[in-house]
């Protein structure tokens, strides 16, 4: 993928030291990132002696983070293009002087303070009527925490109601970044689950997860904080890299195997929103784990999700939805929240 980037590159006849690190890249059919590293430095040895301070300063990042101009493609970075970034420019001036104008007319300046832990109310309000209006279901403002993404949503979970010695269940084909996450947590085990027809295979996921609990025999570190023993971290709506959604079915069976197991599902809900056509989106798995069900048993479903997809990744605005309970307990713990 980051060969074909390179390989979309526009490079001038003059820029030799490019052109060569290109073929170079291009040739390396495999990625390896150790051999990249060495491409890196051989092109950067004389980097300030290219003009354009695009192509300057192409390398500076190994992610290649920096490809936002139009002469480029970049298909490893899942963020919006500048067609769509440009709508920002207006949309932010008008919520910034809307809102700065309410807070000189009352005159209070809240804004500028410490806020909540979950995030101010006026905000988690529209966020729940958006929410709603979108998912075509109901999105409770008390049942909403506001984060700085879903990076930090994933990293508040893991440190607030996991285990310190849990288990982190994940997908053998999954979002990379969230492995980076669960490196942080050396004492948590981290299991793959097999997949099946590009979705998550339910029947071996059942089988692995009682062999880790029978496995850990009581000897896991929970309490009334740190309620679950395990996690498992899954993409249901639009799955990143297979593009596939968890039927409905599936939804309910993994919603069971949950409750049954005491095991936290967390749910990278950042691409619901980005289905083609005027109907809604597929359900989230949070809308199968109902208060109202006979079975429930507190909330083990959690959404975890962002504006980065769909808005500015900039903003490091997100959310985590989830149960009244789990709710509570990051209210309660607002010094671990600022310090995550």
């Amino acid at each position: 993928m980051n060969a074909i980037l390179v390989k979309l590159i526009k490079i001038p006849k003059k820029e030799v030291l490019l052109k060569r690190v290109s073929s170079l890249f291009i040739e390396n059919k495999s990625f390896d990132k150790t051999r990249w590293i060495s491409y890196r430095k051989y092109a950067t040895c004389n980097m300030e002696a290219i003009r354009d301070p695009y192509r300057r300063h192409l390398f500076d990042d190994d992610t290649l983070y920096n490809v936002y101009k139009n002469e480029s493609v970049n298909l490893s970075v899942g963020a919006p293009g500048p067609d769509l970034l440009q709508n920002c420019v207006e949309l932010m001036r008008k919520a910034t002087d809307h809102r700065l104008k309410a807070e000189k007319d009352e005159g209070k300046y809240y804004l500028f303070q410490y806020g909540i832990t979950a995030g101010l109310w006026e905000c988690r309000e529209e966020l729940s009527k958006f929410l709603s209006r979108r998912y075509g279901d109901p999105v409770k403002r008390e049942n909403l925490i506001l984060t700085c993404g879903a990076s930090h949503g994933l990293t508040l979970l893991l440190n607030t109601v996991l285990s310190p010695n849990g288990v982190i269940f994940v997908e053998e084909v999954t979002y990379m970044i969230a492995l980076d996450s669960f490196k942080q947590f050396p004492l948590m085990k981290i299991v793959i689950v097999p997949m099946k027809d590009d979705v998550v295979d339910l029947d071996a996921f059942e089988k692995i997860v009682a062999e880790e609990k029978c496995n850990l025999n009581g000897n896991f570190l929970t309490n009334e904080q740190k309620l679950f023993w395990a996690m498992f971290y899954t993409i249901p709506t639009f799955h990143n890299p297979t593009g596939t959604t968890l039927p409905p079915e599936s939804c309910k069976r993994l919603v069971e195997i949950a409750r049954i197991n005491s095991l936290l599902v967390v749910c990278d809900d950042v691409y619901n929103l980005l289905h083609y056509g005027d109907g809604l989106p597929p359900r989230r798995l949070f809308f199968y784990d109902q208060p109202t069900d006979s079975e429930y048993k507190g909330g083990n479903i959690v959404s975890n999700g962002t504006f980065s997809k769909i808005l500015s990744p900039a903003l490091r605005f997100g959310w985590i939805e989830c149960s009244p309970q789990l709710a509570s307990i990051f209210r309660r713990n607002f010094m671990q929240w600022w310090c995550s």
